[in-house]
């Protein structure tokens, strides 16, 4: 019988499943002018700073789920929020109108688009120059919390 045990154990610590190491994600206000209270970051492959606010708008808190999905230029991480991230997130970009919503992974600066419009669907995508696997490790990460 305690060989049984031993296996049993053994076979399921053993099964390969994929990496969920949490990140932190976070949605903050940024401006593409300096200001009182805002941090000056850059956004890879741009040229141009933008200026983040320390206020987080929304966290891992406010996902439901996060996937890859691919992208015209490569792979892409679709986010579905809960319903009261999706709210928060329609105020958020209604309230950010023409200025830039930076996303923040693990500290660091992944994006600023910006926000052209109120965003009432339920879901985002951050696109980035990521390769597959980073793309994953974040997505998988987002959720993992």
């Amino acid at each position: 019988m305690k060989n049984l045990v031993i296996m049993v154990i053994l076979s399921g610590c053993c099964t390969m499943q994929p990496q969920r190491k949490p990140v932190t994600l976070e949605f903050r206000s940024g401006s593409e002018s300096s200001g009182p209270g805002l941090t000056q970051m850059m956004v890879p492959g741009s040229e141009n700073p933008v200026y983040i606010s320390n206020d987080v708008l929304l966290s891992n808190a406010d996902v439901a789920s996060a996937r890859v999905i691919q992208g015209p230029n490569g792979p892409q991480i679709e986010i579905q929020f809960t319903k009261a991230g999706a709210q928060r997130f329609a105020t958020a970009t209604e309230n950010h109108l023409t200025k830039p919503l930076a996303i923040l992974v693990d500290g660091r600066l992944l994006s600023a688009p910006i926000v052209r419009e109120k965003i009432s669907g339920g879901k985002a995508v951050i696109a980035g120059n990521f390769s597959k696997e980073e793309a994953q490790r974040i997505a998988n990460g987002i959720v993992a919390r």
